[in-house]
């Protein structure tokens, strides 16, 4: 858009712009028709010599006529009137030309130009044409010879006749055309006249734009429309005036509707006048389009709603103001309807009990009083206020509120106001409860005081300063000072002689004279009787109604020196460390304190706190940890090491707070301090054990679950073999393989069995070491046979390396428990040989040097294998019980894990000791360190003693075999006939007792008896406490499939002679056989 806009066209009138209209498409047509006309003439006229001339006449007349089109008013009408006139000559000199005179054909169309110049132009140019027109015919009529008629022809009077008719109808025809149309723009005018003083009542301005939105007309008030200065914003489009602002907006929706050419309403603007005011308008335009359909611009009206406006604004602030007032005022505030809450203050909110508004909206305001008096009134006064004109209020009235089950009590008063629903009350309410309860506290503390005056332990009297007499004394003054109320009011100390001396008085009055207070001064009043008390003093001048009064506390001190006493008695005897600090600066300390740092009595007085630290860091950051604590009046405790004054250290536990928790700063701080170091050392001692014992329960729990497994496993095999044994489908040597493996089993399982009993007796103190001589080497190679098949099945080599003669003594016999000796060795060559995969397994014995076992005899044995190893921190765990280097071994091999355990236990009862040497895929050495001495020279002809005893037979023995197991009896009968035993057979204890019985009164004595231990009717335990009462000596021998150290215990105390569990070793049950009834002892023997 250009910097200067270009004019916009003055406005026209509606009949100017028809007649504007038409004089443009005439001197369209016509300027057409002349350019039609030079050519027809260079065609048709082309011999003639006057040819040219005319074709020049019709093209200048052509470019005027055209040009003239775009000349607008007057311009126009004297163009219009220009050509016309100019076609009446052509059509003249042409006629003239051509020599057909009135015949020419063109003549007829002089009436039909008159008629349009009447039109266009108006009536006067019309005659003025019409007058041209005539002169221009008649001229032709009288000086151009006119072509003689033909046949049929008119003459010249006729066709002079039809041109001034032709003439004389365009004059009236155009007339009567100009009348109509003037007619018709009156009418127009009127119209629009109408139109606009209607737009003068509903708008206050109406305003013009062109097709590109600038402003070319504009009417305010009632004024004439009319076209707008450049200085008044003609020629501009609106919003690009400085007078004119819009938000944007409202601008983006008024520009988006003119450009889509739609009508807009009510648009909001702001127009700034000459004299700045600002005024609110809203515009409203539609668009206006040419008759040919083309968008022309828009018109439209506008409203000063600058008024409104501002009235608007001042409701909205009116309304503001109102709201403001009314959700912020501390008053509550509640409009309601015939009790239901329409409207609440948050003051009325938080009164009432809710949330929020939203949850007291619509609830029954009259079932907040108190139900009784209160809510009957307030119902009365609703609605007597319901029937009053608005405006009208109540008295203010008290009520009580109940909300959530307090009590509220409020002043309220309500006033009669009209809302958009009807008729409302706004209630005005004054909670009065806090006032009520200030007033009962005051009169509470107004009791209360009065109450701790006459009850004070301390003397308090009021003394009128002008007389001096005493206005009050309290009970404590009568008390001490023994003088009544009644006596003492109205009368001076001096009267009663309550001072003990004048220089306390005079001292008291000098201070008090000076301070106008005195605090804590040591005097001494006395009493009526005339005993002397010290008190401690404190007085204070006061002004009551212009009378000034001396408030005096005074207490008596004869019993705070006892208390000193006590105190000093305390710190002295106490059994902990007590010390007072103040500004980190010990002030108190007691004996037991001084004693934990090492520090003589009353050295520690005005020493740093650091000094009993063990470093200055570890001071200062105790500050920063503890200090906010003491500071906010809190208790501290902390362990910590503490110093003592050379410089050693012990565990203390510490103890601290501030002596006064109100003022922390300059109140101090008490210490508690104790030394807890063989208090903390005997709980890390019982925690370790704890942890010991849990540790030990948990392995004692996984060995159950992996004991039960190793139970079943042969036990489940037992089982099956037995099962298939009895299939009569299977020969006899599948029966042979079946027995040889149940016979595994059941060995398997007993060893298992056994090393339980055994860990059983180790852990209760009963398992016995044997001392007897046997035969080492033998032992050594015995074991090697022993274990050379499991070898040989595993694909290893199993050997044995002995020296040629232990150091000291050949290889032969040596005192010990064999036993137990070849239990251990089994143990080790069993678990070499159980987790070496390949490679091989040695066993190694030799005699210690007399200097390396301590003269008892040491032999080292060693069992090497080339298995895995075994981690460093696995090592020490696997000596424990029911423990294996890694729980992923049981998996794999199975185990219960006591087998390691139970010899170190048994090497310790033969007083050695037992180890490994290991590392991870080195292979491991297992070894032990026994006492064996070389046998004396008489044991070296003896026989072993480990040996079973089978010299004696058991041929023709006669045994009692007494179980209530028919298959354990079946085994057992069977083994002793094989023997050549003679057995007889009971089910219990009483069918024992009596066989007894009845073969000793035959004289056919049984020579020994297998008594179970557990059996129905009557147990082993108890038939054989029956055969010692009864004075019976026979050997009983006791069979039990428990086998713990206790029911050894009890069986050896019922009098049974020994001891034997089950599964029975056939070997072994043979051998103790063979013993007892060859002693054929007379009593109880003690078993081996």
């Amino acid at each position: 858009m250009a910097d200067t806009p270009e004019a916009p066209p003055a406005a026209q009138a509606p009949e100017a712009e028809a007649v504007g209209l038409m004089s443009r498409v005439f001197l369209a047509v016509s300027g057409v028709a002349c350019l039609v006309g030079t050519g027809l003439v260079y065609l048709l006229l082309s011999g003639h010599a006057q040819a040219h001339y005319a074709a020049l006449a019709f093209g200048a007349l052509a470019v005027v006529a055209l040009f003239s089109t775009r000349l607008r008013g007057t311009a126009l009408r004297v163009a219009v009137t220009l050509v016309f006139s100019s076609l009446v000559l052509l059509i003249g000199v042409n006629s003239v030309v051509q020599g057909w005179g009135l015949r020419t054909p063109s003549m007829p169309l002089l009436g039909l130009l008159v008629c349009m110049l009447c039109v266009t132009a108006g009536w006067r140019a019309g005659l003025m044409l019409c007058g041209l027109a005539l002169a221009m015919v008649l001229a032709v009529a009288l000086n151009v010879p006119t072509v003689p008629a033909s046949p049929g022809l008119p003459g010249v009077p006729m066709l002079l006749g039809v041109c001034l008719l032709a003439l004389g109808t365009g004059m009236a025809c155009g007339v009567l055309a100009s009348q109509a149309l003037q007619r018709l723009s009156a009418q127009a005018r009127d119209r629009e006249d109408r139109f606009r003083r209607l737009l003068s009542l509903a708008a206050d301005a109406y305003w013009e734009t062109d097709e590109r939105y600038r402003v070319i007309t504009a009417a305010i008030g009632r004024e004439a429309p009319r076209a707008l200065a450049p200085e008044e914003g003609g020629g501009r489009i609106p919003w690009e005036l400085p007078q004119f602002r819009c938000e944007d907006d409202v601008l983006d929706a008024l520009q988006a509707d003119m450009d889509a050419r739609l009508p807009f309403r009510d648009v909001p603007v702001f127009w700034t006048d000459e004299h700045r005011r600002e005024h609110a308008l809203l515009i409203s335009g539609e668009p206006r389009f040419g008759s040919s359909g083309v968008f022309t611009g828009y018109w439209g009206v506008v409203r000063n709603v600058t008024a409104v406006h501002a009235a608007h604004h001042a409701l909205e602030a009116t309304e503001t103001r109102y709201q403001e007032l009314f959700s912020r005022i501390p008053t509550p505030l509640v409009l309601h309807r015939n009790g239901r809450v329409l409207d609440a203050n948050p003051a009325a909110v938080s009164l009432f009990g809710h949330a929020d508004l939203a949850g007291m909206l619509g609830t029954d305001l009259l079932e907040r009083y108190q139900d009784g008096d209160s809510r009957a009134r307030a119902t009365e006064r609703m609605q007597t206020l319901q029937r009053q004109a608005p405006g009208n209020a109540l008295p203010v009235a008290n009520f009580t509120l109940d909300v959530e089950g307090r009590q509220i009590f409020v002043r309220g008063t309500s006033v009669r106001v009209d809302t958009e629903g009807g008729p409302a009350l706004l209630a005005i309410f004054i909670d009065d409860t806090e006032r009520i309860a200030t007033e009962e506290a005051v009169r509470r503390s107004e009791a209360l005081l009065s109450h701790l005056v006459a009850t004070s332990p301390d003397l308090i009297t009021l003394t009128d300063l002008a007389t001096g007499r005493y206005a009050m004394v309290n009970r404590s003054f009568e008390q001490h000072i023994g003088w009544s109320a009644a006596e003492a009011v109205g009368r001076t100390s001096l009267e009663l002689g309550v001072w003990a001396g004048e220089a306390d008085r005079q001292r008291f009055v000098q201070a008090l004279q000076q301070d106008g207070q005195v605090v804590d001064a040591p005097v001494v009043f006395r009493t009526r009787a005339g005993r002397t008390m010290p008190m401690i003093v404190s007085a204070a001048r006061f002004t009551i109604e212009r009378r000034e009064y001396i408030v005096i506390n005074a207490r008596d001190v004869s019993e705070r020196e006892r208390q000193r006493l006590e105190r000093e008695a305390i710190l002295t005897n106490a059994s902990i460390g007590i010390a007072v600090t103040r500004n980190r600066v010990f002030t108190l300390t007691n004996r037991h304190f001084e004693q934990l740092y090492g520090w003589e009595p009353g050295e520690m007085i005005g020493r740093s706190g650091a000094e009993v630290w063990p470093g200055h860091e570890a001071y200062e950051q105790l500050g920063r940890e503890i200090g906010p604590a003491l500071a906010r009046g809190e208790a501290v405790q902390l362990q910590c090491a503490a110093r003592r004054k050379d410089n050693s250290t012990f565990l203390a536990f510490v103890r601290g707070r501030a002596i006064d928790p109100q003022n922390p700063a300059d109140g101090g701080t008490v210490w508690i301090i104790e030394d807890v170091t063989a208090r903390e050392e005997a709980q890390s001692a019982l925690a370790r054990a704890r942890d010991e014992a849990e540790a030990a329960s948990r392995a004692k729990s996984a060995f159950l679950a992996n004991t039960s497994h190793e139970l079943r496993t042969p036990l489940n095999g037992m089982i099956g073999l037995a099962r298939l044994a009895r299939d009569e489908r299977s020969d006899s040597a599948r029966r042979e393989q079946y027995l040889e493996q149940i016979v595994e089993s059941a060995q398997s399982l007993a060893g298992i069995i056994s090393d339980i009993l055994d860990l059983s007796k180790i852990e209760a103190g009963k398992l016995h070491i044997e001392a007897g001589s046997f035969d080492l080497d033998g032992q050594l190679h015995t074991l090697q046979r022993t274990y050379a098949t499991l070898a040989d099945a595993r694909g290893l080599a199993l050997r044995l390396q002995l020296p040629p003669a232990l150091p000291g003594a050949p290889l032969g016999r040596v005192t010990g428990d064999a036993l137990r000796l070849r239990q251990v060795l089994s143990n080790f060559l069993g678990n070499a040989l159980k987790f070496t995969a390949s490679g091989q397994v040695v066993m190694r014995a030799r005699r210690l040097a007399a200097d390396d076992d301590g003269g008892v005899g040491m032999v080292r044995f060693e069992v090497e294998d080339t298995g895995p190893g075994i981690a460093p921190e696995l090592q020490a765990r696997l000596f424990e019980p029911f423990t294996q280097a890694d729980q992923s071994i049981t998996r794999r091999f199975g185990g219960t894990g006591l087998g390691l355990s139970i010899c170190r236990e048994l090497a310790t009862l033969m007083g050695g000791r037992v180890g490994v040497h290991s590392l991870p895929g080195s292979g491991s050495t297992f070894w032990a360190e026994l006492p064996l001495p070389v046998a004396a020279a008489a044991e070296m002809a003896a026989p072993n003693a480990e040996e079973p005893e089978l010299a004696a037979s058991l041929e023709g023995r006669r045994v009692l075999m007494v179980e209530d197991n028919a298959v354990n009896m079946m085994i057992a009968v069977a083994l002793l006939e094989a023997w050549g035993a003679e057995v007889a057979q009971a089910g219990d204890g009483h069918e024992a007792l009596a066989a007894v019985q009845q073969a000793q009164a035959a004289g056919r004595g049984f020579d020994a008896v297998l008594m179970d231990v557990q059996m129905p009717r009557m147990s082993g335990y108890e038939a054989t406490r029956r055969l010692r009462d009864a004075g019976l000596a026979v050997p009983v021998i006791a069979l039990t499939a428990a086998a713990l150290v206790t029911e050894r215990d009890e069986a050896l105390a019922a009098g049974m002679s020994d001891f034997l569990t089950k599964p029975i070793d056939a070997e072994r049950l043979r051998a103790t056989l063979a013993r007892w009834c060859g002693q054929r002892a007379t009593a109880p023997a003690a078993p081996d």
